[in-house]
């Protein structure tokens, strides 16, 4: 069956055809030397000198006639680029899950849907404690700084196995008669067939070596295909095989490795581990598109060819950049950004460095006609006897070039924490730029800092909304019976909830708490807390307006700037309400609907017995006044006549 290429309309013979010439494309146009800069990346970032010319690709760090030269390389800018992914990382982001209204859809259908939004997010929750998420960031964020993009597949896990427990088995002990006359406990190895261990959504975090696009597509969102490269052991292939999954996987065996390109693709690997990360292993490519997924195998054997597996129709792909590029899939990369800088740094220092070696190491002068030059003992409190003074002298060497590329150096510091959001002050460095030695300079350098942090993890958040949108579509399609989750229950005690199938079903939109006007966390706790404190300063003057504020709303405001979910711990149940009769007023100095708060007094003194004087009654203990003039100051306070 012919197929065309979706590009360039060409006309191939069969779907391997189609895949074959769709990777080769991408790697003629771009990704071959999208992998070499992207492996140039990474060694700057683990401070791995590049080889020198002439060295036939070695990892040579020095010429020999040159040995005694520094070649120091700190490495500056994984510092830096840990840093950044210690800011940015978000263990358990919250999701916030809204329903989409469709056109033909009717308010009562919405509503109803609105109130499973609490199941979502508890599955959503879910689905990420048990795909390991919070281990799979850090990979994530490093990829993207270093390579300028990072990519995250998605997919139904399903696993079953045998099983292997321990049970109680009751041991009974006999008489001579074979009656039983007592029993003990004892405990067996007792396996379970095939049973179900995982059936979760999954993601990965994929190389983006592995990772082809079209060359014409600005984003992947617009893409007519996108391939997924991975490297299997055969027997993972005949595992898949026998599942049903693949097809043909017999053949592998009379297929040969694929050649590697002009590149080597473990380039990094060979470098750090000596390892090739390929060596005999099967090349998979997976070609997807919205309707369709083709798999090959060394780029000779066609595993799989089906329609598109999942019901929303969609590439399986996360593609986040940090630092997008416009019209580009491809972002910048902070180390692009940072390693002309730390190679300048590293120049400075080794040269101040061979400058000490060579102050510290004087180089002597000898005459020609001194007969025996090794005589000459190099030693403290030797001595030397030699016809003229002026026959053995140490070279003068000026000390001064030791010193003068300090301040180029920490000029270089400064803006390798300035150029990409770094925090200056936390490594003591000069920026050259801005004043640091006033709280105005620091204070601005910071907040400009923090900024392009926060900036830069928002791109990563909504990355995140993202995978929980696809976790909630693979969870609408594959599961079938109810799902036990975990949440929190009253008072913060955890708690266990069955969600039922048909509760996910519908359109939601998938959110996360990303924009806000405070971009700190310090900043949102310090504004929730000036908030609550005003709050309840002004309480006694709004609840004397008739509108009293309700302080617990106030109290989780200032849970939720703590990230703290079971607020219910921490208020305890409102004590039962003293009965008397009918008609009986509030305690003198209550404010109605907010116990504990005094209302102040007429003068705007709180307690009116401490402002009366020390020899008024009230200072005494008593309220210094009869009953039908506490009626009167009370109608006063509330304007109304007395008497009427």
């Amino acid at each position: 069956m012919a197929e065309k290429d979706p590009y360039d309309l060409t006309e191939v013979d069969s779907a391997k055809e189609l895949v074959v010439k769709a990777v080769e494309d991408c790697e003629k146009r771009y990704h071959n030397a999208f992998v070499e800069k992207v492996e140039r990346r990474y060694r700057a970032y683990r401070a791995l000198v590049e080889p020198k010319e002439g060295s036939g690709g070695k990892d040579s760090t020095y010429r020999e006639d040159e040995d005694w030269h520094s070649n120091v390389t700190t490495p500056y800018v994984l510092q830096n680029i840990e840093g950044m992914i210690a800011t940015m990382l978000e263990p358990k982001p919250k999701f916030d899950v809204k329903p989409r209204p469709t056109p033909e859809e009717r308010l009562d259908e919405i509503i109803a849907r609105t109130k499973r939004t609490s199941a979502l997010e508890d599955i959503l929750g879910y689905a990420l404690e048990r795909d390991d998420f919070s281990m799979k960031q850090r990979p994530y964020m490093q990829q993207d700084l270093i390579a300028g993009m990072t990519v995250m597949k998605t997919y139904w896990h399903t696993e079953r196995r045998d099983v292997t427990r321990l049970v109680n088995e009751p041991v009974e002990i006999l008489d001579v008669y074979g009656n039983t006359i007592d029993s003990i406990d004892s405990v067996a190895e007792r396996t379970s067939k095939n049973v179900l261990v995982r059936d979760d959504a999954c993601s990965e975090v994929w190389d983006v070596r592995d990772f082809f696009w079209p060359a014409q597509s600005p984003s992947v969102e617009k893409a007519e295909y996108i391939i997924f490269r991975s490297w299997e052991s055969y027997p993972s292939c005949q595992r898949k095989g026998e599942a049903g999954y693949w097809k043909n996987v017999s053949k592998l065996k009379e297929t040969t490795p694929v050649k590697q390109p002009s590149y080597h693709a473990s380039d990094r690997e060979m470098r750090l581990r000596n390892i090739d990360r390929t060596k005999d292993l099967v090349e998979v490519l997976e070609y997807w598109t919205p309707e369709r997924v083709i798999t090959v195998g060394n780029r000779e054997v066609v595993l799989s060819d089906r329609k598109n597996p999942f019901w929303h129709g969609r590439i399986p792909a996360i593609v986040c950049s940090s630092v997008p590029d416009a019209f580009q899939i491809p972002g910048i990369s902070v180390v692009e950004a940072l390693a002309q800088l730390q190679e300048m740094l590293w120049t400075l220092q080794n040269q101040r460095l061979d400058v000490l070696r060579m102050v510290s190491n004087l180089i002597m002068l000898i005459r020609s006609d001194v007969d025996d030059p090794e005589a000459f003992e190099w030693a403290p409190n030797a001595q030397w006897f030699v016809e003229d003074p002026s026959q053995v002298a140490p070279i003068p060497i000026d000390a001064t070039p030791a010193t003068i590329t300090l301040q180029a150096e920490a000029l270089i510091k400064g803006d390798l924490q300035n150029i990409m959001g770094g925090l200056p002050m936390a490594g003591g460095v000069d920026s050259g730029a801005i004043d640091q030695e006033t709280a105005t300079g620091i204070s601005i350098i910071t907040s400009i800092a923090q900024k392009i942090i926060q900036a830069r993890k928002q791109h990563y958040l909504w990355s995140y909304a993202k995978l929980g949108k696809h976790f909630l579509l693979l969870y609408q399609q594959f599961l079938r019976d109810e799902r036990v989750v975990r949440i929190l229950g009253e008072q913060g005690a955890a708690s266990y909830e069955a969600v039922n199938p048909l509760d996910l079903q519908g359109d939601f939109d998938v959110m996360i708490d990303v924009t806000s006007d405070s971009l700190l966390r310090q900043e949102r706790r310090a504004e929730a807390q000036a908030l609550l404190q005003l709050t309840a300063s002004t309480a006694p003057i709004a609840a004397q307006l008739g509108a009293p504020p309700n302080m617990r709303a106030y109290q989780e405001l200032v849970l939720d700037a703590f990230d703290i979910t079971d607020k219910e711990r921490f208020f305890a149940a409102p004590p039962p309400a003293a009965a008397g009769p009918p008609g009986t007023p509030p305690p003198e100095g209550a404010v109605p609907g907010i116990p504990g708060i005094p209302t102040p007094s007429g003068n705007g003194v709180t307690n009116p017995g401490a402002a009366a004087g020390p020899m008024s009654p009230s200072a005494e203990g008593g309220t210094g006044l009869s009953p039908e003039q506490s009626m009167q100051r009370m109608m006063s306070m509330r304007g109304t006549p007395a008497g009427g």
